[in-house]
């Protein structure tokens, strides 16, 4: 498996920055996802159908929370399309909240997989994280009004 880790400090409460990401409809805002279908959602579990773009391919995954800790905690994994699991940590700061996103992926594509992981998929997957990372930072640290 590959792991790709990135943080970011967000100036707003844990509380703000996890009632935004546990809303599910709010996925496509700050992550490459589209055709959204909520199949399961509640305070402490949800599961959803969505196509996710990466490298070039788009693929239909079925995501699932397997951890969900309010204002803390969020862990998820795929059921369907690319093996993947990864971890929401939201941690109080002195000004705000540290959001910690956590990928561990499988490749797809046997042999051939692990060698385009190596010169497009990593890049890419960290790409992704960082972008969505600042995305939020921006959107969470706009003047409500």
């Amino acid at each position: 498996m590959t792991r790709i880790e990135n943080a970011i400090e967000i100036s707003a409460s844990p509380q703000k920055v996890w009632q935004y990401i546990w809303e599910l409809k709010n996925l496509p805002n700050y992550l490459p996802i589209s055709d959204v279908e909520i199949v399961e959602a509640t305070d402490d579990i949800a599961k959803l159908c969505h196509k996710f773009t990466a490298a070039g391919r788009t693929m239909d995954l079925v995501c699932e929370v397997t951890t969900a800790e309010s204002n803390r905690k969020m862990v998820y994994r795929t059921t369907k399309g690319m093996t993947l699991q990864g971890t929401w940590l939201l941690e109080p700061t002195e000004n705000g909240t540290s959001l910690k996103n956590t990928l561990d992926y499988e490749p797809p594509g046997w042999i051939f997989g692990k060698i385009l992981d190596k010169f497009q998929i990593k890049k890419e997957m960290a790409r992704i994280s960082i972008e969505g990372l600042q995305k939020l930072k921006e959107i969470l640290e706009q003047p409500e009004g």
